[in-house]
């Protein structure tokens, strides 16, 4: 039996179609403008789950893949919500959508930014820093400091905006540990 042969069984021809609505979901909210990710993630993951296990099935020879498509289904419509979900709130908290970017205005003093060159030294300007509003403004300032260098990605607090070179004097917030210990603290071994 060839690849196609197989997937033109009706065992496959479900998880098929999910995953091509899947997919006119994600165009559709595209075009639209509407945000239909988790409902295209979730029917492209219980596509290609449904497949892969059908396919296991069918490749070991464990059988006919139809007597257990309602076990494939209902596996791979579970592991497509949780997929889906996870998917969703990854994006969510990641890839928040954008909805205007601004550049190098002022009044911004105190707020925390992100370094997006590769360094910010003393030169005004000789940096960029970024972040997002809660409305989905992206804002880019360029940015220096007081003399020391500070690499990319690094937090900084954006203190004084020098309307004459349009650039900020920023402050480098201290860097997250990742362990819950102190450096007192001596790692046991």
């Amino acid at each position: 039996m060839t690849y196609f042969e197989f997937l033109a069984r009706w065992y496959n021809l479900v998880f098929l179609a999910l995953g091509a609505a899947g997919l006119i979901c994600a165009a559709w909210g595209r075009v639209r403008g509407r945000d239909l990710f988790r409902l295209a993630a979730t029917l492209v993951v219980i596509a290609v789950t449904g497949l892969t296990w059908n396919g296991t099935i069918h490749d070991l020879r464990l059988g006919d893949p139809g007597p257990r498509f309602p076990y494939v289904f209902v596996g791979s419509v579970a592991a497509g919500w949780l997929a889906g979900r996870w998917l969703w709130r990854i994006r969510a908290r990641h890839f928040r959508p954008i909805s205007a970017v601004r550049f190098n205005r002022e009044g911004h003093e105190g707020v925390e930014a992100r370094l997006v060159t590769r360094s910010a030294g003393a030169v005004p300007g000789s940096g960029r820093a970024q972040w997002q509003d809660a409305e989905g403004t992206l804002h880019v300032v360029h940015v220096h400091t007081s003399g020391e260098e500070i690499g990319f990605g690094r937090r900084v607090i954006l203190d004084h905006f020098d309307a004459s070179v349009e650039s900020y004097l920023v402050t480098a917030l201290p860097r997250r540990r990742k362990s819950g210990r102190s450096r007192d603290e001596g790692s046991v071994v």
